[in-house]
């Protein structure tokens, strides 16, 4: 008779016959294995990923770092606000936004916003400022002496008029003239 054909007893028997519990607890410690080997090789993935998230954290940091110490400060310097405190106090905020490597936050993103509005209206007002003084500068260079400020052949007068400078037409009044006009046209 094959041994697969007896009948198995338990674990601990005297007999000669194969024990159902030794069977059973090799194929236990199989899938045991392989549920290691599978848990080895998830935590290594694990590993990988949290290693890759943190490379990116951290350059989301540094970029998050540089756009608080570049743009916000500025825009943060430029307002005014009754207490120092308060602009300390929003200052911690962004701070720990960047700690967190929070960018898709809407306080962060509408700071990122208002920061580059303002530094962009800035240097327009600085552009506006140049172009103006280069216009003055045209201006009082161009126009600085008579003769520029004349134009075809058109200038002050050299002597004042009086009413007796002007020579008295006919005796006519102006309002006598007016109706003149006005009946000649009717």
């Amino acid at each position: 008779m094959s041994s697969e054909a007896l009948p198995e007893t338990t674990h601990g028997s005297t007999s000669d016959k194969p024990v159902k519990g030794v069977t059973d607890m090799s194929n236990i410690l199989q899938h045991i294995k392989g549920l290691e080997t599978t848990n080895t090789d998830l935590m290594a993935k694990l590993l990988e990923a949290e290693t890759r998230a943190k490379k990116m954290s951290a350059k989301t940091e540094a970029g998050m770092r540089s756009a608080l110490d570049t743009l916000m400060t500025k825009w943060m310097d430029a307002v005014e606000t009754k207490d120092i405190k308060v602009k300390d106090g929003f200052r911690d905020g962004l701070e720990n936004l960047v700690k967190n490597s929070a960018e898709d936050n809407g306080v962060w993103q509408m700071m990122v916003a208002a920061s580059s509005l303002h530094e962009r209206q800035v240097h327009d007002l600085d552009q506006l400022r140049v172009e103006n003084s280069d216009l003055k500068t045209r201006v009082d260079g161009i126009y600085a002496e008579h003769g520029s400020r004349v134009v075809g052949g058109k200038g002050k007068a050299e002597q004042e008029l009086s009413r007796a400078d002007v020579p008295a037409e006919s005796g006519e009044s102006l309002w006598d003239d007016f109706a003149k006009q006005i009946g000649s046209t009717y």
